[in-house]
């Protein structure tokens, strides 16, 4: 068992960001680009009791990996100022043959949702500039005050900060823009495809 703790920040610069973090030694650990399906119960069990199991793939320019990952709300007293989830996370061989077991144990892909995510490491924090189909994320993982320490070293305004998921984070964007309500969000086969060029 582990705990993730992180923190978002909206509405971010991402290249005086990157300006910063250089200017700071920050370790650019490169880009790869995230496809990831969320799976739930017919019911949405999970997402009622704020759990999360998701199939994700990662592809680097020369390289891919698939993870499956759980992630639990915490047991006791937390703070609410960060957002924590007991973590739980393994490496799988193959996407197909996992995501047809999770069907054959009653689970359902509910949503999914793509991101190309740019890695910096910086004083024991894990930064990373996400850019999604609807806005660019800068997301900070570490312990809290190591997290809020960097925050304030970037710059990043604590009014901007959110402990929010990309799937709220969505809602809000679309329910902002007078848009349907929609859970999945990512990008055409073409957009990925021009983002993998790029890596």
């Amino acid at each position: 068992m582990a705990f993730e703790i992180e923190l978002k920040f909206i509405h971010i610069n991402p290249s005086l960001l990157r300006e910063k973090l250089s200017a700071l030694g920050g370790l650019c650990k490169g880009r790869h680009l995230e496809r990831n399906v969320v799976f739930d119960l017919p019911e949405r069990d999970m997402k009622e009791a704020g759990k999360l199991l998701r199939l994700r793939t990662k592809q680097w320019k020369d390289r891919h990996e698939t993870v499956l990952t759980l992630k639990l709300p915490p047991k006791g007293d937390m703070p609410v100022d960060v957002k924590i989830y007991d973590e739980r996370e393994t490496k799988v061989e193959s996407f197909d043959g996992t995501y047809a077991i999770l069907e054959g144990l009653g689970y359902d892909g509910a949503f999914r949702y793509d991101k190309m995510r740019e890695e910096w490491a910086l004083d024991n924090v894990e930064i990373c500039l996400d850019e999604l189909s609807f806005d660019t994320v800068v997301e900070l993982e570490g312990e809290r005050d190591d997290i809020f320490a960097v925050a304030d070293k970037l710059c990043l305004p604590r009014e901007n900060a959110s402990t929010a998921t990309y799937h709220e984070l969505h809602s809000s964007y679309r329910e902002r823009e007078n848009l349907a309500p929609q859970d999945s969000f990512y990008f055409t086969d073409d957009e990925c495809q021009r983002l993998l060029e790029k890596l």
